[in-house]
């Protein structure tokens, strides 16, 4: 009878042993799957991600997946060496295969060119208008070369309007004639609206990268033109170190 007991017990452990290590190996099993397919979601959101981000490159350029293709080549050759800053735009115009593709890029370039300037035009007005919002009745400053605020003198103010065809040869002569010196532009009938500033600035094709330096400055009148000006369209003037406004001439 105890031989049969212990036969029991030995045969019963035996049982829940193998039950323990299947239920063991069963898990383990379900874990690693488990592991593998939280892996396989991960890698394929990581290629959709790359995959969206590849074709956003492209498609921000308005090209297509072939002509960035054929950029990224370029990139590795000569070109790319000579040149390796150049935007994908220029660097497939510059080595167009025929007329029909150089002018294709041009265009694309210009696009592109003056949806960058209208941004940072809009900024620059943005940026002048906080400015007079926070330090109300002063005039715009800039850095010297010696680092050193230089708080308006020298400054040349000039008052415009955006019907003024007189005004675009003398805003010419403006510039060439003060090239030394910032330049403050006002106009007069913006009503505040920054779209009009930014509209006559890319019409009148005022340097950006001055604009981006405040070399100028483009700006809404709040009342100088008729306290100085005197209601004289155009009109410059030049604020000398005492602060008094000066009439130029030029």
């Amino acid at each position: 009878m105890k031989f049969h007991i212990t036969t029991l017990f030995v045969l019963f452990g035996t049982v829940l042993s193998t039950s323990f290590s299947f239920a063991n190996q069963t898990s383990v099993t379900n874990t690693i799957s488990q592991a593998q397919s939280t892996q396989q979601s991960v890698e394929k959101s990581l290629n959709i991600q790359h995959s969206q981000s590849s074709e956003n490159k492209w498609t921000e350029w308005g090209l297509t997946q072939t002509e960035w293709l054929r950029y990224e080549e370029l990139k590795k050759g000569s070109r790319g060496i000579w040149s390796p800053n150049l935007d994908p735009l220029t660097m497939l115009g510059v080595e167009a295969r025929n007329d029909k593709e150089r002018q294709h890029y041009a265009e694309l370039l210009a696009k592109k060119e003056y949806q960058r300037v209208e941004k940072e035009f809009a900024f620059q007005i943005a940026y002048n208008k906080a400015f007079e919002k926070l330090y109300p009745n002063q005039l715009p400053f800039r850095m010297d070369e010696f680092g050193q605020t230089n708080v308006a003198v020298n400054r040349v103010i000039y008052f415009t309007r955006t019907d003024c065809t007189s005004c675009v040869d003398d805003l010419k002569r403006l510039q060439d004639y003060a090239q030394r010196y910032p330049i403050d532009i006002y106009v007069v009938d913006s009503m505040q609206n920054d779209d009009t500033i930014r509209n006559w600035a890319l019409k009148n094709n005022i340097d950006i990268a001055k604009v981006r330096s405040r070399q100028i400055t483009l700006n809404h009148d709040s009342g100088y033109w008729l306290k100085y000006a005197k209601g004289k369209m155009p009109a410059a003037f030049q604020i000398k170190g005492d602060g008094e406004w000066q009439l130029l001439t030029y």
